[in-house]
């Protein structure tokens, strides 16, 4: 397989009710995202009426990220074996009843099982509406042009979530906040029997239940290992004990497909340096969103004073950018190609996040943090627009579930990982500030963290530029030339005289 998408012959037609079925995917895709920032802005408001402590409210947001990265492997493999659009509607169900759920939720314990079955659900849906939008789309620029908004949903739905809980808390109870996501999921149940096509017959593949265990202790393992940073610092035995013990789960689990008959995940799969590549793009995207938006909530209403609903109204314009990208994301990566898209987002976050932490927070001024927040928005669309594309080229269609699954595997992986590392690397400078006696000291880390988060974004220019390089044309040429001398050799010695 070449590690670079060849070009598609452009198809200038799609087939009708194709926007209804991608509204359809796209809702799903757009509410599984969503929750994992709902609780952002409506954290504060379960704690106070459902007595949380901090490490209650941590795990509540948690659970569903760590159910939802940890079963997409296996939901991946059940797609195939159960079939496409009945997979999709079990997993929405399932989504729906666990949002309904915690949205009636008494207590902490209640809440805390309802995220979980609601990442459980995720699972279930998120690779099967990646294997559907693939079957909707067949090929040619009108899926090209689908792969790229979906990039954008991810991100999307991050916006979305703290946008929906903040407005929701000001005016009505945290609790419509999932009760919003549950009915939103019901209707596209409802809906999706008539309007989706059913897929593939489904296939009698084994399930690898060992590599399922393996593979979901191994991701919620260290997932759990990064929540912990925040309460307890990078040295903590909550911290180390878990990260060591997710490692060796992953070394197994790694050890363990090499042996299988039917791997959840293929080894050869990740061998290609483009896809690597394109997948750790898909990772920062959504990293830094959610980073910023945490990071952000923290600033605005700590530290100058903003309600809930002013944060979440701070975000509108980033969520409108978002969806400005996702019209003309499609066209821009057909005539650009991936590396040339990426590598300009990632150029544009860089600048976002300089303007947050440098301009910013630096000068204590608004305007330019808002319009900071505007760039980057801009940036994470056009990244995610591509990396999407070039994670999921040269897929063949029976893979699509599980493309679907590793995708949404590094989308969610991202937002823990960052939020372990930015909060660390923001905690550790303001304890330097405050011992230096800064008055300004939480406002210097939050500025801190988003200049080295803007270091991070400018390493990572270099790591697209080679990454997604069309490596293989220039070693096909040779290989070519070569070939062609080789076969002119013998030619020439038989012509010559004896």
């Amino acid at each position: 397989m070449d590690d670079f998408p060849q070009t598609a012959a452009p198809v200038e037609t799609e087939p009708s009710g194709t926007g209804v079925r991608f509204a359809l995917l796209g809702a799903v895709q757009l509410l599984l995202n969503a929750s994992v920032s709902v609780t952002f802005a409506a954290g504060p408001a379960m704690q106070r009426e459902l007595g949380l402590s901090r490490i209650d409210l941590i795990l509540d947001s948690a659970a569903y990220g760590l159910a939802f990265s940890g079963l997409l492997l296996l939901g991946g493999r059940l797609t195939d074996r159960v079939g496409q659009r009945r997979l999709f509607s079990r997993g929405t169900a399932l989504f729906a009843l666990a949002s309904l759920a915690a949205a009636l939720a008494p207590s902490s314990p209640f809440v805390l099982a309802a995220r979980f079955l609601q990442g459980c659900g995720a699972a279930l849906a998120a690779p099967a509406a990646m294997a559907l939008l693939r079957v909707v789309f067949p090929g040619g620029r009108a899926r090209a042009t689908a792969l790229a908004r979906w990039g954008l949903l991810a991100s999307l739905g991050a916006a979305v979530g703290i946008v929906l809980s903040g407005v929701l808390v000001a005016w009505l109870n945290w609790r419509w906040s999932f009760g919003v996501l549950a009915a939103v999921a019901a209707a596209v149940l409802v809906l999706s029997p008539r309007a989706l096509p059913a897929g593939p017959a489904p296939v009698r593949v084994p399930v690898d239940v060992l590599g399922a265990v393996l593979g979901t202790l191994a991701l919620s393992t260290l997932g759990y290992g990064l929540v912990m940073v925040g309460p307890h610092g990078w040295a903590a035995p909550e911290v180390l004990a878990p990260l060591a013990l997710g490692g060796i789960l992953l070394a197994v689990f790694a050890a363990a497909q090499r042996r299988v008959r039917a791997p959840l995940l293929p080894p050869g799969f990740l061998g290609s340096r483009y896809r690597a590549t394109a997948l750790v793009c898909a990772l920062l995207g959504p990293a830094i969103g959610a980073s910023t938006a945490f990071l952000l909530a923290l600033y605005v209403q700590q530290e100058r004073g903003y309600s809930a609903l002013e944060n979440a109204l701070a975000f509108v314009p980033y969520s409108a950018v978002l969806l400005g990208v996702g019209f003309v994301a499609g066209r821009i990566v057909a005539r650009m190609g991936v590396r040339a898209v990426a590598v300009g987002g990632l150029a544009v976050i860089a600048a976002g996040l300089f303007l947050i932490g440098a301009v910013g927070l630096r000068t204590g001024s608004m305007p330019a943090v808002l319009t900071g927040l505007i760039v980057l928005s801009a940036g994470i669309g056009t990244l995610m627009s591509a990396a999407v594309v070039g994670a999921v080229a040269g897929v063949p269609e029976e893979q699509s579930a599980l493309a679907g699954a590793v995708v949404n595997t590094a989308i969610l992986a991202g937002p823990t990982i960052s939020l372990a590392l930015i909060t660390s690397a923001a905690d550790a400078r303001t304890a330097s500030l405050l011992a230096a006696g800064d008055p300004a000291a939480a406002t210097g880390g939050y500025a801190f963290a988003f200049e080295a988060a803007c270091g991070v974004f400018v390493l990572a220019i270099g790591l697209a530029l080679y990454g997604l390089a069309p490596a293989r044309r220039g070693a096909a040429a040779v290989a070519a030339v070569s070939a062609a001398a080789t076969a002119a050799r013998p030619a020439q010695r038989s012509s010559t005289p004896a």
